[in-house]
Order: structure tokens, then C-alpha cells, then sequence
């Protein structure tokens, strides 16, 4: 078995790839300290995530349709389903790590929310 090592992202955000899927997807590890936020991204074949520690929100979202969405807050054993060209970023309540499934991959956006 392959370690995959972890990356920085964007300050307190740590990224380890697990898998490229041939069709550009991505399944990822990704860590983040308390109170950092992601960068604003979307995913274009949608976003499965399941926390596997702390607390993390899902905020300043922005449907597919351009309009806002409910933040969704997970804590540790909970997943979510975010639906394709959702745009979000991700703020750690708590110190975190959960596991990404991105069909269609990561794309960092810079569309207001």
C-alpha cells in the first residue's frame, strides 16, 4: 500500500491525494486545523464527503443555478452529498479530517457567494 503524503492547500488546509480517476476525478484526504477555511471551489461531477473527525461547515454556497443554499454543518461519522457545479468553501469548526469523492474533480472558482 502507497502513503500518500499531504499538501498545503491554503493556510490549515492539508490535501493527500488517494486516487486520480481516469476520468479526472479525485478521492482525497484532506485535514484542516481549527478555524481555517477553504479556498472557494466547485465540483463539476458533484462532491460525496464523509467526516471522519471534528467538525467542519459546508458555507457560502451557491447552486448550480446561482442561488444560495443552506450552510451544512457535519461532525465525525456524518456524509453529504453536495450536487454537481455547487460552489462552496469549507470552515473547520473544529479541527477536522474527511474523505473526499469528486467524480469530476476540484475546480477553484472565484464566483461570488
Amino acid at each position: 500500500m502507497k502513503t500518500n503524503q499531504f499538501v498545503s492547500r491554503s493556510p490549515g488546509v492539508e490535501l493527500a491525494v488517494l486516487r486520480q480517476h481516469p476520468d479526472g476525478g479525485m478521492t482525497f484526504l484532506f485535514r484542516m486545523e481549527q478555524g481555517a477555511r477553504s479556498e472557494r471551489h466547485e465540483h463539476p461531477g458533484g462532491e460525496e464527503t464523509y467526516l471522519i473527525t471534528g467538525k467542519l461547515r459546508i458555507d457560502r454556497r451557491v447552486d448550480a443555478n446561482g442561488q444560495p443554499a443552506p450552510d451544512v454543518v457535519l461532525s465525525a461519522g456524518e456524509y453529504v452529498f453536495v450536487p454537481p457545479n455547487e460552489v462552496h468553501e469549507g470552515f473547520a469548526e473544529e479541527a477536522t479530517t474527511f474523505l473526499v469523492v469528486a467524480p469530476g474533480g476540484i475546480v477553484p472558482t472565484h464566483k461570488a457567494g
